[in-house]
């Protein structure tokens, strides 16, 4: 990868933005094009890597080449999701969160933008991590009124591969050996995900209650504060306007004293105990999960 021009920077490839892109919307098309152009200015460090079909059958998920090679040109790693994989394409973006060679994610949509406000606060987490390496496993940003209510926004997360491996191995096949692909996002957020990391979770929280999600010591204030009407996860077209006037719901930050108590509304969520059955049995869903990232654009 060419060092960035501006910055000195050379990326490695081990911190990657994972986004999915398939067919031929500009809303999408362009969405990463634009990203591809922002990563250097705010996250130089970082690669932005973008899943694409191989299968050119698939007419209606195919990417037109000259978006790829736009993208190539820009310092984009283009991944190919093998043929036959049974994966909802918006959900190739995850194969990152299982690739052993990156050392952190985030998963990112296409319409949205990269900005200075979430770069500060993904510099900040990665920060956390190098002063205390077990902990802040995930990142997690909740930065509008509709984000509340989630732990885990899709969309606006990230994580450690290694680390989560470590934590929802068992946890991932079993859930997945039971579900269709189709919800896996669902799944993995809120019965999987969350409550096997909120402990060394790090997440940027601007809306939620203070008393809301446990324990509270994973919440944190955003190191920069916000710009007129923006927030993290706005949409746009490909004419760079917001496609909803959402942001007129925005607030003032919510902010927590220190030590605020939580709910412990992680004990309402369900429970899962893989059973040997389950867990030595080999699952297809996960078996691709693992192998898809060994087929690469060269």
């Amino acid at each position: 990868m060419e060092r960035n021009k501006a910055t000195g920077v050379k990326p490695d490839g081990r911190k990657v933005i994972s986004m999915s892109l398939y067919g031929k919307d500009p809303r999408y098309t362009w969405g990463v094009i634009r990203n591809a152009q922002l990563v250097p200015v705010y996250l130089p460090e970082w690669t932005l890597r973008v899943y694409v079909t191989a299968d050119p059958a698939l007419s209606q998920l195919a990417v037109p080449p000259r978006i790829i090679n736009k993208l190539r040109l820009l310092g984009a790693d283009i991944a190919i999701v093998p043929t036959g994989n049974t994966m909802a394409p918006r959900n190739w973006r995850l194969l990152a969160a299982v690739d052993q060679q990156v050392h952190y994610f985030l998963v990112r949509n296409a319409d949205a933008r990269l900005s200075e406000r979430e770069a500060a606060a993904v510099r900040e987490w990665v920060s956390a991590t190098e002063k205390n390496e077990s902990r802040a496993v995930i990142h997690c940003i909740r930065d509008h009124p509709k984000h509340g209510d989630h732990a885990i926004v899709d969309g606006l997360w990230g994580g450690r591969p290694r680390l989560l491996f470590e934590r929802l191995n068992n946890y991932f096949t079993n859930v997945t050996s039971r579900s269709p692909a189709s919800k896996i996002v669902k799944i993995l957020l809120t019965e999987v995900l969350w409550p096997a990391v909120a402990d060394v979770a790090y997440c940027h929280d601007s809306v939620s209650p203070c008393h809301l999600w446990v324990p509270a010591s994973s919440r944190h204030p955003f190191p920069t504060a916000r710009s007129s009407q923006e927030y993290l996860g706005q949409k746009f077209d490909e004419h760079q306007q917001l496609v909803s006037d959402d942001a007129n719901q925005l607030k003032s930050d919510v902010v927590c004293p220190v030590g605020a108590t939580a709910i412990p509304l992680l004990l309402t969520l369900p429970k899962l105990r893989p059973t040997p059955e389950v867990v030595t049995r080999p699952n297809p869903l996960i078996t691709s999960l693992y192998r898809i990232n060994a087929t690469r654009a060269k």
